[in-house]
């Protein structure tokens, strides 16, 4: 029986029949390859599309940011610091009102002002932080300023 088998196998026509299986299956295995390249080809070129039109954003936010003239940098440099002490005035003058309301922190209960306290202590190193950054990172970034021409 089983040499019947393999003289089966052996035949033209059956080795015509597992050819063609297997070439079958071999068109299916690259018809799967090409839908998985053309979906890998469509997020890449979505994905740089993405890319280029932030990138495109981004270069216009930082080119609408730039002053052309003397006195609109005259402008920017005097409204920050104002706005930064309104900014201030204002928490002062909630703080106050707060204080008035409340009776101050003698009122609350050890619990309450020991979270209130470790939370307005990690706002001010925050707040402190951004502000620092902020002014530091508003300054012009001309290689001239720190590196003198040699003559």
């Amino acid at each position: 029986m089983l040499e019947a088998f393999a003289t089966i196998l052996s035949s033209a026509g059956a080795g015509s029949i597992i050819g063609g299986v297997f070439g079958w299956l071999n068109r299916k295995e690259e018809r799967k390859q090409r839908e998985s390249d053309q979906k890998f080809e469509l997020q890449r070129i979505t994905s740089v599309a993405n890319a280029d039109q932030q990138t495109s954003e981004a270069r216009a936010f930082e080119e609408s940011q730039k002053t052309k003239s003397k006195f609109g940098d005259a402008i920017k440099s005097a409204v920050r610091p104002l706005i930064t002490a309104i900014l201030l005035y204002q928490t002062w003058i909630i703080l106050t009102s707060l204080e008035e309301i409340t009776g101050g922190l003698v009122n609350l209960p050890d619990g309450e002002a020991l979270q209130l306290y470790r939370e307005i202590t990690l706002n001010i190193i925050s707040l402190t932080s951004t502000s620092v950054s902020w002014w530091f990172a508003s300054r012009p970034a001309n290689s001239s300023a720190y590196h003198p021409r040699k003559p």
